[in-house]
């Protein structure tokens, strides 16, 4: 008999086949006259982050399966120490300075007020000569002011911001600099989909109530339909949570094609996996307890460290625990500063409090709950931190340069340069092939009108999309986490 409804809303969901034993195992809540009962769908609405992708337009057609995105960085750069830099306590006298990065002498370097005694501004020093033929590179800096001197230990790693030149009149020209490209290379995903069908299960009739679903009024239009929602779901968990295999991982990451030959399993990072690294993901932004305002001024200047200090909107993608917690915020700014006026909406006649968008420290922020971070069968599940996570992502495009590979040779395709978002869909569509998204029909002896292709009584149903997620410049976005849950 059909599984009795308990308290969970999760699907009974197996590995399986639509056949007279899933007809027996089911018959009392689906074929008639056996029982009479309203149709509930237990599952929510379908919508995924995926669709919001597909409706912004935020997808390409790309002709590789190994796709190498060349980004430019800035032309400038700073001086970040490799070591501590010992304080002389001498006025006038000449700093040595070690660092890992190789850059000119003859520019000026600025140095934090906080390492002088009595300095309002930074204070500057003159690269005079460079010694080192690998890294680290030592550097002589000579301030300008023979009243300077250098009063505390400038730690490791801090960044010094490189100036301008000077020099004496009829001398030799400054050594040339370059600005190096950074390339990252994405890999397209194979995701698949099934349903089966024994032969007669269709022609079987339903409750009226099975065909009036906004799923489809047959068996076989629910099956299709829900199948390719299965497909959304698991297009939707590549885009966020997708996983690469890392070089230890390739040998046995494998599977056999027909005709016995062994090729890779594909797959690549999803935005948040990608966003989380520690090397090149994006920026960190911590809080505790609620998303307040002090929240939203320091995203500000997170941007600007990243040379967008014009930058004046930004798309705020979050779970609903951190959804809850700014409009619980908001609510005590408005209260604290309004006393509540701004709490009546439709001509006064209802209160409430809804928030779709923040203006702060001249920025606005775009409010977007990511519906998936609130399912419990999914990211909600309990020990997951999805609900109080947020993905911010500049309101900008984003310049790069695709080249592309032969599967054969590795050899380097032509490059195109495209202006793309910072988070995009591939999808391999090139030729007379087109893999966005395959559906189709397998089938045996049936009364449907499909060819035959063998002497069984069923039939198939065949999905299968090859996709990639392209996650470009993610040094100016910012992954969201709360440190207390």
């Amino acid at each position: 008999m059909s599984t009795e409804k308990g308290g969970s809303i999760k699907g009974d969901y197996r590995e399986g086949v639509f056949s007279q034993t899933w007809r027996l195992a089911n018959e009392a809540a689906t074929l008639k006259p056996q029982t009479y009962g309203e149709l509930v769908r237990l599952y929510g609405e379908g919508l995924k982050f995926v669709d919001a992708l597909f409706w912004a337009k935020r997808y390409i057609d790309v002709s590789t399966r190994s796709l190498k995105v060349i980004e430019e960085g800035h032309f400038w750069d700073t001086l970040t120490t490799q070591a501590i830099t010992t304080a002389t306590g001498v006025d006038g006298a000449d700093l040595t300075i070690t660092s890992n990065t190789l850059h000119r002498p003859d520019f000026d370097i600025h140095i934090p007020a906080i390492y002088f005694t009595g300095a309002d501004i930074p204070q500057t020093y003159r690269i005079m000569s460079r010694t080192g033929a690998a890294a680290p590179y030592s550097y002589v800096c000579r301030p300008y002011n023979s009243l300077i001197s250098l009063d505390v230990n400038i730690p490791a790693s801090t960044e010094l911001i490189i100036g301008a030149s000077s020099f004496a009149p009829g001398s030799q020209q400054p050594s040339s600099s370059v600005q190096d490209y950074y390339y990252h290379t994405h890999t397209t995903r194979i995701i698949k989909e099934t349903v089966h069908f024994e032969g007669g299960q269709n022609a079987l009739e339903e409750w009226d109530d099975l065909k009036s679903s906004e799923y489809g009024a047959s068996l076989y239009a629910r099956a299709v339909l829900i199948t390719q929602m299965k497909m959304r779901l698991q297009q939707n968990d590549a885009v966020l949570m997708g996983s690469p295999v890392s070089a230890g991982m390739a040998a046995t990451m494998v599977e056999l094609n027909r005709w016995n030959e062994s090729n890779a399993i594909l797959s690549d990072y999803g935005i948040i996996p990608a966003m989380a690294r520690t090397t090149d993901g994006a920026m960190k932004q911590y809080y505790t307890g609620s998303y307040a305002e002090d929240n939203f001024d320091v995203v500000k200047f997170l941007l600007a460290s990243q040379g967008l200090a014009g930058m004046n909107s930004v798309f705020f993608g979050l779970g609903q625990e951190l959804f809850t917690s700014i409009e619980n915020s908001m609510l005590r700014f408005i209260r604290e500063y309004s006393g509540g006026t701004q709490l009546y909406y439709d001509t006064l006649n209802k209160v409430g409090f809804n928030v779709r968008e923040v203006y702060k420290n001249n920025t606005k922020f775009y409010l977007c709950e990511i519906p998936e971070f609130a399912d419990p069968i999914r990211y909600a599940a309990p020990d997951y931190n999805f609900e109080t996570m947020g993905l911010i992502f500049p309101d900008s495009k984003v310049t790069a340069t695709l080249n592309g590979f032969d599967p054969q040779t590795m050899a380097n395709a032509k490059g195109e340069k495209r202006s793309l978002n910072h988070l995009t869909m591939g999808f391999l569509n090139y030729g007379k092939e087109n893999r966005k998204m395959i559906v189709g029909n397998k089938a045996g002896v049936n009364g449907m009108g499909i060819p035959f292709s063998d002497d069984w009584d069923d039939s198939s149903l065949y999905c299968l999309t090859e996709m990639m997620v392209i996650n470009l410049a993610l040094n100016q976005t910012i992954l969201v986490l709360r440190t207390d849950d």
